[in-house]
């Protein structure tokens, strides 16, 4: 999550709220993780940002 008001996104300072939720067994799984920006650089985006984890499984 990025604050418009302060150009939070362009000085990538904000608050990381956007989880990937997953099970104890299922995390110990996961091999990476990373928050997708490019949605965020849209003409009127939203304040948030998808997170894409991958897990060996």
């Amino acid at each position: 999550w990025w604050d418009y008001r302060a150009a939070g996104f362009h000085r990538n300072l904000g608050l990381r709220i956007d989880l990937v939720l997953a099970s104890r067994s299922l995390a110990a799984a996961c091999r990476a993780s990373v928050v997708d920006v490019a949605p965020r650089r849209a003409e009127r985006p939203s304040d948030h940002a998808p997170v894409v984890a991958s897990f060996d499984i």
